[in-house]
């Protein structure tokens, strides 16, 4: 007598290890479109449009007459190699009749003072210093009468050359007490000063009033610039490099003037005033200050860029938007193909995971009861 032979299934799954399998699908499509989603987010302002500022200046020379063609296209350049100094590549800067057009992928309104500061650069030796004052300033000879017309900006740079630049000495003591009480004013003296004369004037953060001889050197023989952290010092700093002409004379300088005080100028306010303490031969120099990492990288911008030909006027200040550069347009289409290839995975898992309800075996088949 023959027997039927018994049929034998695989044991079941254990419900265990299907559960884990599903458990881990589903954290991978988590994470894969959690990491997905984020990475968009944080690298929009790579391949996005760019929120942006135009700003609309008008042109004038010191004397007020427009500026001719070939003064607009160094103003254009100087602009564009001080934005890009700044961290702002992609600007755009054109020059439409005697105004200048500039966009700029930022928002920040302290961009546009350090657009317009004229940028002029001087070493001027210190011949004294004092501390500024809020007192009620001495009559000085170049301050109109109260209801007098306000003179024009030609005729009031004129009237503060004559009174802080003057040669004579009971001049110049007026000069530092009448500019004491005003160091928290816009300087209209600014990028006008003369080089070959003494100078009044006030430290950047308005706490010290200063009179300087005339210039030994400017930042026409600077030609490298660089901001960082200085660990030494404690804050961000500037380092320049002079050019051989400059190297001779600041060697030369510091050499004869060791332990006396040097200021760095910019637009006549005093950003630096350190005390020689040796000679200084590499062609090197650490421009110490009150900066923070922006005003110090916009410095960089403006020493790399050279100094404006003339002055700009703000007319206008209106949002805009840039549109991405080409390399953004080629990260935008490897945003889009890898969400593709996400999406494609999501899917898949997604079928796959279904399909795999609890229970089944290892090929998707639910073994019989």
């Amino acid at each position: 007598m023959s027997y039927p032979i018994p049929v034998q299934y695989p044991p079941p799954q254990h419900s265990g290890t299907t559960a884990l399998t599903r458990v881990l699908g589903v954290l991978f499509l988590v994470v894969l479109v959690g990491g997905y989603v984020a990475a968009v987010f944080l690298t929009r302002h790579i391949w996005a449009d760019r929120e942006a500022t135009r700003l609309t200046y008008s042109t004038a020379s010191s004397s007020g007459s427009p500026p001719s063609a070939d003064a607009l296209a160094k103003m254009r350049d100087v602009v564009e190699n001080r934005l890009h100094g700044m961290g702002f590549s992609g600007s755009e800067v054109a020059t439409d009749g005697d105004t200048l057009v500039a966009t700029i992928p930022s928002r920040d309104p302290d961009v546009v003072r350090d657009i317009t500061m004229p940028g002029q650069l001087m070493i001027r030796p210190v011949v004294h210093a004092m501390a500024a004052k809020a007192e009620s300033p001495p009559t000085a000879p170049s301050t109109p009468a109260p209801g007098t017309a306000k003179p024009g900006q030609a005729q009031r740079i004129s009237d503060e050359k004559t009174l802080r630049q003057a040669t004579d000495p009971s001049m110049q003591i007026l000069a530092l007490q009448f500019q004491a009480t005003r160091c928290g004013d816009d300087d209209v003296l600014a990028g006008h000063d003369d080089p070959n004369l003494p100078l009044v004037t006030c430290s950047e953060d308005g706490e010290t009033v200063y009179l300087l001889d005339k210039s030994i050197m400017s930042g026409a023989e600077i030609n490298e610039a660089d901001s960082g952290y200085s660990e030494d010092a404690g804050r961000y700093v500037v380092d320049v490099g002079f050019t051989s002409a400059g190297t001779k004379t600041w060697a030369d300088f510091t050499t004869a003037n060791i332990g006396t005080q040097t200021a760095f100028t910019l637009d006549t306010r005093v950003v630096s005033a350190p005390e020689i303490r040796e000679a200084i031969t590499g062609g090197r120099v650490e421009i110490t200050g009150d900066f923070t990492a922006d005003s110090a990288r916009a410095l960089v911008g403006v020493l790399k860029s050279g100094s404006l030909p003339f002055s700009l006027s703000l007319e206008s200040s209106q949002d805009a938007v840039l549109p991405a550069t080409v390399f953004a347009k080629l990260l935008r289409g490897l945003v889009i193909a890898v969400g593709i290839c996400v999406l494609g995975i999501s899917v898949a898992g997604v079928v796959y995971l279904a399909r795999r309800g609890p229970g089944t075996g290892a090929l998707g088949v639910r073994p019989p009861t």
